[in-house]
């Protein structure tokens, strides 16, 4: 069996095309879909190959409300909450590299994500909540879910959705 590969063009724009939702319907995702996510995010690459991270799937919603209440807003409407666990602050790159790519195959999915973080007293209290050992590091997440398309329409438009390139990039100095 050949596997076709899609264009260049298509791929980048896919990547592009990524947007932080956080306007879902109440439709639930199946574990099938979820696990087809948490697998893209297993692959992500880590520093050394560490794989320090771990996921706790919440699909609890007095714990998706609470994570909202801890600042992690998009979690309380979406249908699933990807908590990433890792070893610990020295792991925080690693986190964001597996944050995206779970929100990457969830739009691969034909899903919706955000990426959030608990703040204040929420990360701690998330892992005493979860069962999560006190050393680990419990802060960020990826809201998944059904997007409204409706509401989402309805949300006013940016003027510009991103600054030029060459605000963005320096070329050989800044």
């Amino acid at each position: 069996m050949t596997m076709t590969m899609p264009s260049k063009n298509d791929l980048l724009s896919f990547m592009r095309g990524l947007r932080a939702v956080r306007e879902y319907t109440p439709e639930a995702v199946p574990q099938t879909i979820l696990e087809e996510i948490l697998d893209v995010g297993r692959w992500s690459a880590t520093a050394s190959n560490r794989q320090l991270h771990e996921i706790v799937v919440v699909r609890d919603q007095a714990v998706k409300d609470q994570f909202a209440a801890w600042g992690a807003k998009p979690a309380g409407p979406a249908a699933v909450a990807l908590l990433i666990v890792t070893a610990n602050d020295a792991s925080a790159f690693d986190e964001g590299r597996v944050a995206e790519r779970l929100a990457l195959a969830a739009k691969a999915c034909g899903l919706g994500s955000c990426i959030a973080t608990l703040k204040n007293e929420g990360p701690e209290a998330a892992k005493g909540l979860l069962g999560i050992p006190p050393e680990r590091r419990a802060r960020t997440l990826v809201a998944i879910g059904h997007t409204d398309v409706a509401a989402r329409r309805a949300l006013p438009r940016a003027p510009q959705a991103r600054k030029p390139m060459s605000e963005f990039a320096h070329w050989d100095r800044y």
